[in-house]
């Protein structure tokens, strides 16, 4: 039997099922940090700050074993700093609402948030972890965030940034994607592989509101800015600055 035990944040409250989460240790790489991103720009102010407000975000970041450890795709975190750096973009350009589902082959809900005003403690907190979940089945995710997205107020925007390795689509996940709004959920896949380990076919095929497939995880800088790309082009907007310095 899968032993329970109590990860607590001030704050937060969390039980986590199965293994611990990762702890920096001797020797691992230094943790990736959030980066910030330039503002957004492409309409006034106003409106910009007005449709961040009315923007919910919600942050599906891959827990699967292959991300963790020195030899995972991303031992340093940088989905998590990528998130907090869209977290940040959003406070200085509006603020609006998010939420976060940690996700492998299941998406608990003690480690899920349902979308908050984004200054809120409780998110950088929930981002902050590195929970270890197993496979990958990000139905599962999709699964959650639509449970937590349910009662929204149809008049906001959903967008979903769905950081993963890509490693497997599994089962049903084009039926969770009809369950969220069309073209809502923006996936940001990771692919060492050059062809999404023989699935790009597949993969593409779904109906994303974008598809970004990144080389790598632990260029933290890269992946920081395409969320936040992915982020602007959601609301018909872009950043200040068109390129990574």
């Amino acid at each position: 039997m899968t032993r329970l035990r109590e990860h607590r944040m001030r704050g937060v409250g969390l039980r986590v099922a199965g293994p611990p989460l990762t702890r920096p240790g001797p020797g691992r790489q230094r943790r990736a940090q959030p980066l910030r991103l330039p503002d957004l720009t492409g309409a006034p102010v106003k409106v910009i700050h007005q449709r961040v407000a009315d923007l919910t975000v919600m942050f599906a970041i891959d827990g699967s074993g292959s991300v963790h450890g020195p030899c995972g795709t991303d031992p340093a975190g940088a989905r998590s700093a990528a998130c907090l750096s869209v977290l940040d973009l959003m406070r200085r350009n509006g603020g609006g609402r998010a939420g976060v589902v940690h996700w492998g082959d299941t998406a608990p809900a003690d480690l899920a948030l349902a979308p908050m005003p984004v200054r809120r403690r409780r998110l950088r907190q929930a981002l902050s972890l590195q929970p270890m979940l197993g496979g990958t089945n990000p139905a599962a995710a999709l699964a959650r965030v639509a449970q937590l997205t349910q009662a929204a107020d149809p008049s906001r925007t959903l967008a979903v940034l769905m950081l993963t390795d890509g490693q497997d689509l599994g089962e049903g996940l084009e039926r969770e994607l009809t369950q969220l709004p069309p073209r809502s959920v923006n996936l940001l896949l990771v692919d060492p592989s050059g062809d999404c380990y023989g699935q790009e076919a597949a993969w593409r095929a779904l109906p994303w509101g974008s598809f970004t497939r990144l080389e790598n995880l632990r260029d933290g800088k890269r992946v920081a800015w395409e969320s936040g790309t992915v982020l602007a082009h959601s609301l018909g907007l872009r950043l200040l600055h068109g390129t990574l310095a």
